[in-house]
């Protein structure tokens, strides 16, 4: 599984009087960066290994990585299904 790296947006400074595009831009900026945050914790928080029953069924990615230690081997979920290293359905 890939993390993606991001960083704080650069925000925009404050004109003296309100400026709903300014405002709408700031939304905007830390809109996306604490979705790339919810994201990043969400991927952090999933199990790397378990039993077969246990494995994880939510916010899973491509490539994902999980040992099964009902298995004793790692597998990865493929979008759709696990697959083991081979490409067998597991």
């Amino acid at each position: 599984m890939t993390i993606k790296k991001f960083v704080a947006p650069a925000l925009p400074t404050a004109p003296s009087e309100y400026d709903q595009r300014r405002d709408d831009q700031l939304n905007q900026n830390l809109r996306i960066y604490f979705n790339n945050l919810d994201a990043f914790l969400t991927a952090i928080s999933t199990p790397q290994n378990g039993t077969t029953a246990n494995r994880p069924t939510l916010n899973l990615q491509v490539g994902q990585f999980y040992y099964d230690t009902t298995l004793g081997i790692p597998i990865f979920w493929n979008g759709t299904v696990w697959k083991n290293a081979s490409g067998t359905t597991v």
